[in-house]
């Protein structure tokens, strides 16, 4: 050991021998102590190659180079210092033998497996390989093989199930005599003459091909000389073939760096090849399209059997049969426990409160909230809701009014301001509302009214997707898959459920389509807000218009609201249908209730004036000849009083009831419109000059002392069926009184020679193009404008306000 030590001290520099020293110094680590990698220079890689220092993890798992066992047992034959770890432990010579433990003869010699000596010759187009054990005559192993230029004497021996450990004689390719072990070997035995056919490729003058073993006698590979005299230069050769690109000063340089090319060649051995690494991935992404191929299958699956159930509608053969499989499985649709959300059969979202007992011959039934039961065979488990929040979101969460998702909840019992589709901009319309009280309330969604162009039926094959029926030749086929022709790229191959045979189309060719649902953007015609809405084309046609539900009023789902609305629009269409010149509706409110139980309204002008009055619902009208309208409000209170409202002929509530609120409240809006508008038989206003004329209580769209302009009058009609702001004149649009805090929509302010600013308020307040939530509305008020052939000018990211020109052919004087 001390002689082995001594004559790697003598090989070293006096840098090499310093830098050694003062890494032990300053490494208290022991074995895990380490060394700096960038200041050690050629120093370093000196050191590195000759087996004092390799590369490992420290015990915080970062990464480096540290001083080996033998580097340790150097540093303490150098300094006389045991190693750090090992102080007060180990005595000098317990720390060399621990530091350096190859070394130990006797377990090497106890260790040290009997020799085998193969010899391999060619003779007459034949390998002959006879191998012996060492010190004896007879063959253990004998036998001949064909000669196979592509097959190299190592790999013959590794079929044959014996590992070249070293070379023993060796007389050129056809004749040599080599130490091996019966081991399948997990690497091949490079010849000398196949590792010169490598190396010279690089090196051309590579000779003097030289193995070098281990400590063990295991060989790791060949030295060879790259140069002649006076500049020589020395490589190496790993048996996998991986050999020295630069070249060393000397043999024993060389020599010491192959230990960590085997390790290397090792763990790329170790590493899977990327043909497997790509099949893996293959696999993987097929897998996961089949899966998601599935889902979207179950999905279209689930939504026809809806569709189906809600219009009575038989559903196809292989779509029962598919529901049928997915309801037999056994996760699908229980046992249910209490508290779980399942879907009935009625298509209703129902809470488990307990599973009924089973009675012998009965199917299994499950009880939900209220004591119904149904069979559980006909239910399953509702799919999770997905939370609308911030990454990370634990705080309190509520049903959403505007879709079916959770969100967060604020604590006076509102949702927080949340996306409508998580992580996309745009904020869902539910913001800042009452959440539903249960999953079966139905959202504001459903309060929708879609327009549809008219459908059509036949669509180009190639857009065939999964979940699809076609008609083919007569017969009714779901589509499974849709494929690109392996060879023509101009034809394509349908999937079918039922044929066994794909059905092949060019991609310019038309089919029939019974069923084909697909997802559109449908942007709401009133507050420009745009949803994901699914339709079946070929039966409904494709959504390009919405009514929203919630553009004007939060509480849509509200039934006071519905009920207040319903009322009044039947009010004034009954009134409109009976006298068509009923203008300034006006509610008369009892005492006894909170919604109005009659509108009084006007016919005619000035002194051909007279007043009528109708009761809520349109149930009951009267001649018009009142005089006054205090007159009109006592006969509807009187008739209130008397509970005399009974339903006429011509009753509308059946048909306006069908219909969604928003489309309700949308023509509702026109009629108060067309009541502010100046009839087209009114008598013209007379100027009076030189007086001002003193406005009291409010105005709608404007301020009281610009209700005769003639330009907000033509903004006020471009602008009909829109939310619009009662004003006074002395509400103050930036800072509103508590009372002015209902006030809500535009208001047109006249800037003189046909230009007006139109505003937004909310709460009272003027609200900028860049406030949250409420912001958008300057834009619906630019399209609207726009669409009736005003001119706008451009606004600013804050604009506060639209300004807008007068058409030439609508302005006066």
């Amino acid at each position: 050991m001390a002689q082995t030590l001594a004559e790697i001290a003598a090989g070293m520099t006096p840098r090499m021998t310093e830098a050694l020293i003062f890494w032990g110094d300053r490494n208290p680590q022991g074995s895990a102590a380490r060394t700096n990698l960038g200041k050690g220079g050629g120093t370093h890689g000196a050191v590195h190659r000759r087996g004092l220092i390799g590369e490992g993890h420290d015990e915080r798992g970062n990464r480096g180079y540290f001083l080996t066992p033998l580097g340790w047992a150097l540093y303490t034959h150098l300094t006389g210092k045991p190693r750090p770890a090992d102080t007060g432990r180990l005595s000098f010579v317990d720390a060399l033998a621990e530091a350096y433990p190859a070394e130990a003869p006797a377990a090497e010699e106890t260790a040290t497996p009997a020799r085998h000596i193969a010899q391999y010759e060619v003779l007459g187009g034949v390998e002959r390989i006879t191998v012996t054990r060492d010190g004896q005559q007879a063959p253990v192993f004998t036998t001949g093989l064909p000669v196979d230029h592509q097959r190299n004497p190592g790999q013959a021996l590794t079929e044959l199930g014996w590992e070249i450990t070293g070379m023993d004689a060796y007389a050129g390719p056809k004749f040599f005599r080599a130490l091996v072990q019966p081991v399948a070997p997990a690497r091949t035995y490079l010849m000398p003459d196949q590792a010169r056919g490598v190396v010279t490729q690089v090196h051309a003058h590579a000779h003097d091909f030289r193995t070098v073993e281990d400590a063990t006698g295991k060989s790791l590979g060949y030295t060879f000389q790259a140069t002649t005299a006076p500049t020589t230069r020395y490589g190496y050769i790993t048996h996998a073939g991986t050999f020295s690109m630069a070249l060393e000063p000397t043999r024993e340089d060389a020599a010491a760096m192959l230990p960590t090319a085997v390790l290397s060649d090792e763990r790329h051995a170790q590493r899977p090849s990327p043909a497997e690494q790509r099949a893996a991935a293959l696999a993987v992404q097929r897998e996961k399209a089949d899966t998601a191929r599935a889902t979207h299958r179950a999905e279209m699956d689930d939504r026809s059997a809806a569709e189906a159930h809600r219009h009575g509608a038989p559903l196809p053969p292989a779509t029962v049969d598919r529901i049928a499989e997915r309801m037999a499985e056994p996760e699908q649709p229980g046992p249910f426990k209490p508290g779980d959300l399942i879907v009935c059969a009625d298509g209703k979202t129902r809470t488990v409160t307990a599973m009924a007992p089973e009675s012998a011959g009965e199917p299994l039934r499950v009880i939900v909230e209220g004591g119904a039961q149904w069979l559980a065979s006909e239910c399953e488990h509702a799919r999770e809701l997905e939370l609308h929040a911030p990454d990370g979101y634990t705080g309190p969460r509520a049903l959403c009014g505007y879709a079916d998702h959770l969100a967060p909840a604020r604590a006076d019992g509102t949702l927080d301001v949340h996306e409508r589709t998580p992580g996309t901009m745009g904020h869902c319309p539910g913001s800042l509302l009452t959440p539903r009280a249960h999953r079966e309330e139905l959202t504001r969604r459903h309060t929708t009214a879609f327009s549809y162009h008219p459908p059509r039926p036949d669509f180009l094959a190639a857009t065939a997707k999964p979940g699809d029926v076609v008609e083919v030749d007569g017969t009714t086929f779901t589509v499974t898959d849709c494929q690109p022709h392996e060879r023509n790229p101009h034809f394509v191959d349908l999937v079918l459920d039922g044929c066994a045979f794909p059905v092949q189309f060019q991609v310019d060719d038309r089919i029939t389509f019974r069923r084909r649902v697909r997802r559109h953007d449908v942007r709401c015609q009133e507050c420009g807000v745009y949803v994901v809405e699914s339709s079946d084309e070929a039966a409904d046609g494709v959504p390009f218009q919405r009514l929203c539900g919630v553009c004007d009023h939060p509480d849509a789902l509200n039934p006071e609201h519905r009920a207040a609305v319903l009322e009044e629009a039947i009010a004034r269409i009954t009134a409109r249908a009976a006298y068509a010149s009923s203008a300034v509706f006006q509610p008369v409110v009892a005492g006894d209730h909170d919604r109005p139980v009659g509108w009084t309204f006007r016919t005619g002008y000035g002194t051909q004036a007279a007043y009528g009055w109708v009761t809520a619902y349109g149930r009951l009208i009267s001649q018009v000849g009142t005089e006054y309208r205090w007159q009109s409000e006592r006969a509807v209170l009187d008739h209130h009083e008397a509970g005399t409202l009974a339903p006429t002929s011509h009753d509308l509530m059946p048909a306006l009831a069908a219909r969604p609120v928003a489309e309700i409240r949308r023509g509702l809006d026109a009629l108060r419109a067309s009541d502010e508008a100046p009839h087209e038989n009114a008598p013209a206003r007379r100027v009076l000059e030189g007086r001002i004329v003193q406005h009291t209580g409010a105005t709608e769209g404007c301020m009281p002392s610009d209700a005769d302009h003639p330009d907000v009058l033509a903004a006020r009609r471009a602008l009909a069926g829109l939310a619009v702001a009662r004003m006074t004149d002395h509400h103050d649009v930036s800072e509103p009184t508590e009372e002015e805090r209902d006030v809500r929509g535009y208001m047109v302010h006249p800037r003189g020679q046909g230009r007006v600013a139109i505003y937004w308020l909310e709460g009272g307040e003027m609200v900028r193009r860049n406030t949250p939530l409420h912001g958008a509305a300057l834009d619906c008020l630019e399209d609207r404008m726009r669409r009736q052939g005003w001119e706008t000018e451009p606004m600013g990211r804050s604009a506060q306000c639209l300004f807008a020109h007068v058409p030439e052919e609508l302005r006066q004087g």
